[in-house]
């Protein structure tokens, strides 16, 4: 007997059972072995909530190459990153000091620039030269990103995706 539309809202109305807690237990720990969550999506969870609230222009990695694929777990560290926004572009380039620590020096294609550098414990923030250039010593190993605010103008801010340092 094929049950009817009204059978299944019925049984849909009900409470969850331990059968439902067991089939939901299954499916959750397939998911976990074949397809498991980044280790850094909550850290992109809060980035892109934290452009929401700030209603600011998201600025775009730009690259050379196509991506080869979409997940992995081989990949070359790269050790100069460019960033672009509408009439803004910024390039940061990343000296590795050590196991937990690395230096960054970037260069803005326009001055007069407040540039943020938000890490895993802190935040930071300096200013750029006449030249657009700019530099944080002794950043945190992990995910980081930028935001940049121009002094001058009612623009809104610009924030960079996040990268791992």
């Amino acid at each position: 007997m094929t049950p009817t539309p009204e059978h299944e809202f019925t049984l849909a109305a009900e409470p969850l059972d331990t059968t439902d807690a067991t089939i939901i237990e299954a499916v959750r720990d397939v998911h976990e072995a074949l397809d498991p969550m980044p280790g850094d999506l909550l850290d992109r969870i809060k980035f892109a909530m934290s452009v929401a609230s700030l209603e600011a222009e998201v600025a775009e990695i730009v690259s050379e190459s196509a991506m080869a694929s979409v997940r992995g777990t081989d990949y070359d560290r790269a050790d100069t990153v460019t960033f672009a926004s509408d009439g803004l572009s910024v390039m940061v380039s990343i000296e590795h000091s050590g196991a937990a620590r690395a230096d960054i020096a970037g260069w803005a294609s326009e001055g007069d620039l407040e540039v943020e550098l938000r890490e895993r414990s802190r935040t930071r923030t300096t200013s750029t030269d006449e030249d657009g250039r700019f530099a944080f010593a002794g950043v945190e190993r992990g995910l980081v990103n930028f935001v940049l605010r121009r002094r001058s103008g009612d623009s809104p801010p610009i924030i960079t995706p996040a990268i791992e340092i």
